[in-house]
Order: structure tokens, then sequence, then C-alpha cells
């Protein structure tokens, strides 16, 4: 473990890290003046009992500084007054096509369902219960426009309860480190290999070309693999800001990150587990970076680190504490470098207030999140628990090929 971290991890987290810093703030060529297109533009918003926060979502997105896009709602099964409001919302012209799935299909289905709804060449994809920087589709958009190569962006999201409660503060330094930062770093690489569900935008073209979403779960990664897959480019922009609410309690974060976990699981080592193998027929470095990242950085890690601990206490009794002591103090000192250098690239002066979260964020993520990240792991190995989550519906989960 000792020199995976110093031959692996710090020039992966650290040094990568900082290069990726001084890129993105030196020598970024970030566009600022206005985006003139006459490419129309849809933002698909797909909600499930959305009543509470659908209609702030339409309203930040009526304030932002590019108007020439439609909104298309549609309703996915909802039993409360989301149909209601996404109708007197398109009365009031904040919207322009509304629709109501009286069975729910899920994520996936809905937003193929307003897709076929939409007029527009570009998608604009949001989660309901978010809320964006004025200019956040306009940069977000940006690099569809001035480079036809491009085919699907992935926006920066940020927590917006951040200071609901210590659970919330911890995601906020987490989103600054795995998506500001982190797909920064992706982006140089050419390696962002998944445009979030709830913040992302895709060509017209390409969407069809793929058929829409394959239903299930983590459809936004299956999705951005595909894309990947067939050619098309994907990149990120750390300048679309979104902001979204975290689970406020640690129960409904296990429950969140446990079902991320195992949609990640399936789709990484059951429907794409060929990217990972060296066939001749199949084979794509660009591809296998991502896969072979995950395996030895999340899979890998998570599942040998509690067998870790216990060997740790068998072999050097109260020695093992004072080691696990050092080991976090050493990675507490990589974490204050790695937030500092998102919260500088991000350019949000306000989650500096998260510091004081720095000294538990990292033994949060090693033992509660990891640990949950072991029990999703071992439990889709074992169960396929995948295709049993009610997220995606019954109706839809047996139509669906689970291997």
């Amino acid at each position: 473990m000792l020199w995976l971290t110093l031959l692996v991890e710090i020039p992966r987290y650290c040094m990568g890290i900082q290069a990726t810093a001084a890129a993105v703030l030196f020598h970024e060529n970030w566009q600022t003046t206005s985006v003139r297109t006459h490419a129309k533009v849809s933002v698909l918003l797909v909600g499930h009992n959305e009543e509470s926060s659908i209609e702030k979502c339409v309203r930040s997105l009526r304030a932002q500084s590019f108007s020439n896009f439609e909104i298309v709602c549609v309703d996915d099964g909802s039993s409360d007054q989301t149909y209601s409001i996404m109708c007197r919302l398109q009365r009031q012209g904040l919207v322009q096509a509304v629709a109501s799935l009286q069975l729910r299909g899920g994520k996936a289905s809905g937003l193929n369902f307003a897709a076929q709804l939409a007029k527009g060449d570009i998608f604009v994809v949001v989660d309901c219960d978010c809320s964006f920087e004025p200019d956040a589709i306009e940069e977000l958009i940006r690099p569809l426009i001035t480079d036809m190569r491009i085919s699907a962006v992935s926006g920066n999201i940020l927590v917006r309860n951040w200071r609901e409660s210590v659970v919330t503060s911890l995601q906020a330094i987490e989103y600054l480190h795995s998506i500001s930062l982190g797909k920064s770093y992706s982006n140089i690489l050419d390696q962002v290999c998944c445009v979030s569900g709830a913040w992302g935008a895709f060509r017209r073209r390409a969407w069809k070309h793929m058929g829409g979403n394959d239903v299930g779960g983590g459809e936004d990664l299956d999705f951005t693999i595909r894309l990947r897959l067939a050619g098309y480019k994907v990149v990120f922009a750390r300048h679309a800001i979104c902001y979204t609410d975290a689970p406020a309690t640690l129960y409904a974060l296990l429950r969140q990150r446990n079902r991320w976990e195992r949609d990640a699981f399936w789709i990484r080592f059951r429907k794409y587990k060929r990217l990972a193998s060296p066939s001749p027929n199949t084979f794509a470095w660009k591809e296998a970076v991502h896969q072979w990242d995950f395996i030895l950085f999340n899979l890998l890690t998570t599942l040998t680190f509690p067998f870790y601990l216990a060997w740790l206490l068998s072999h050097y009794g109260d020695m093992a504490l004072v080691i696990l002591i050092a080991v976090a103090m050493c990675l507490f000192f990589i974490d204050v470098i790695t937030f500092f250098t998102a919260v500088l690239i991000t350019g949000k002066s306000c989650y500096w207030w998260l510091l004081p979260f720095l000294p538990i964020y990292g033994l949060f993520q090693s033992y509660i999140m990891r640990l949950d990240g072991f029990y999703a792991y071992v439990t889709e190995a074992i169960c396929s628990l995948s295709n049993k989550d009610n997220y995606v519906p019954q109706p839809v989960r047996s139509w669906m090929n689970w291997k």
C-alpha cells in the first residue's frame, strides 16, 4: 500500500492535479463573448414527484443570459402536482412542451420521450432540482458551437445546500475534487467518460445515431461510453456551473452512493467488460484507460481495504493506530492541496468556508464511503441487485437484458 501510494497515488492525484491547475488557470483559451448561433436548443426536463422544485428550476433556466431555447417537460408518472405545475408553466409561456406518462418509466425512458418532442439541434439535459449560474447554458453549449468535432459536453456541478449539515459540507468538498478539478484533469487527457444526467449537452444527431438512452440505472455513464465507442468527442466545461442539493443525512447519502456504485459496477464489468480486456477485435487504448483506472483506484482499493485493516491490526497491534494516524496526516496534506486547487479553478470564493471540514474529509472518504462502496461491489457481484432496484421501475426492468 505504501509503494502504491508513493509511485501511483501521489503522481496521479497531486502532481497531475497541479499540472491540470496550471494548464487551466494560465493556458486556457476561455472565450467570454456571447454565443451567437442559429442552432436550436432544447432543454429536456424529466421529473417524478418534483412539485417542490420544478418551478424553481424552470425560472432559473429562464434567467439565463442565453435565451434562445425551448423547455420540454415530461412528468414521469408522478403522484403529486408535478404535471399540473408543468401545465401552468406552459400557459405562462415559460415551457414550450409538456407531456405526462401515466406509467412511470424511469429517467432514461423519460429523456428518450422528451427528445422525441424536442425540436432543437442541441439537447441540454438537466435534473428538476437544479439551479444555474446566469451564463450556465451559454457556457455549456459553447464547445458544441465552436467545435463541430464535439458531440457531448459535461457541465460543472456544485453543491447548493453545503451549509445544511456536515454531510452536505463533505459532499461539497467531494464535488469540488471529483467534478470541478477531477473532470478538468480528465478533459486534458480526453478521458471524460460520464456526462452527468443532472447537467449535460448533446448534439441531436449524435443522440439519434445512438438511439437515445438504454433504459436502466447509470444511464449517464452508459450513454457517454456508447458515444465514445462510436467515435464522438466528449468534453468538460468547467465554467458551465449548475447547483444541486446533496443528501443531507448519512443514511440518504449511503443509499444514493450504494446505487451509484452498483450501477457503475454493472455497466463497467457486465455491459462493457470487453473494454478492459486487450482483445484484438474490441480493444481501444482510449477506453481501456478509464476502465483500468476504475479497476485499480476504485474497485481493487475498495475491495482490499477492509482486509488491509485487518492485516494491519493483526500484525502491528497497537502500532497499527499510529500507522493509520500517520497515513491520515499524509492524506490530509494532499487533501488540502487538492482543495485549494479546486476552489481556485472553480472561482467560487464561498467554498473557502469548507476548509474546517478538511480534517475529517479524508477519514470520511476512506472509512465510511469506502466501506459503503465495498458493500455495493460485493452485493452487486454476488446478488446482481441492480436488476432489483426500483429506481428503474419493474415494467421497464422486465424488458431489459441483464447480463
